[in-house]
């Protein structure tokens, strides 16, 4: 079955993306706003783009009534956020995160979580979070329906120990790091099932 993007809504694109771009990685990202508080919200149009300098990607939907995300606008009003990754125990702690709250609600206090200051930012990092990336805003791209493209560069990578398996060479255990990916509807992935192919040389 075709689908032409200028003949569909934009909740059959969405549909779309979300039901075939499996599995995609989740950034749990805490931001600050202007007035100091503190924001965490979970996303999945997410991944990684460069690597010199580290650059990381994050598209946001707007809300049902078109009004723009608390974190997008946090992070432009800031320039900075933090993505922290998301693993199976810290997976609830997400979902409550998940949900359409007032920009009053506190996220983090709702979900019960802890938050430990980063090195060089104001958005703090989650404890739980098997890896945490503070992040500055580099540039933004905003789409015609309202959306909004973030691109950040990564300033610091916090990675948990064990997680490392070498340092020199740098090599880590992804089994450890164990990330969940979001699928579709409340489907979410785990790495458990891995198979290998080498790369020709």
């Amino acid at each position: 079955m075709h689908f032409a993007s200028e003949n569909i809504s934009p909740a059959t694109a969405y549909k779309l993306l979300s039901s075939t771009i499996l599995p995609r990685p989740i950034a749990f990202v805490t931001t600050v706003n202007v007035a100091g508080q503190t924001n965490a919200a979970p996303f999945s149009f997410f991944n990684a783009m460069g690597s010199e300098p580290p650059v990381v990607v994050l598209g946001f939907q707007t809300n049902a009534d078109g009004t723009q995300k608390d974190t997008p606008n946090n992070i432009i009003e800031t320039g900075v956020f933090v993505v922290n990754l998301v693993d199976e125990p810290l997976a609830a702690q997400m979902n409550i995160c998940a949900a359409t709250l007032s920009a009053d609600v506190d996220e983090i206090a709702l979900a019960q979580l802890e938050i430990i200051p980063s090195l060089g930012i104001a958005p703090p990092r989650l404890r739980a979070a098997p890896v945490s990336m503070e992040c500055k805003l580099l540039n933004s791209v905003p789409l015609a329906g309202g959306g909004l493209i973030i691109i950040g560069e990564v300033l610091h990578f916090h990675v948990r120990d064990d997680i490392i398996t070498s340092q020199d060479p740098l090599r880590l255990d992804i089994n450890k790091l164990a990330p969940i990916s979001r699928l579709n509807g409340p489907k979410y992935g785990r790495i458990t099932d891995q198979f290998e192919i080498e790369r020709p040389k």
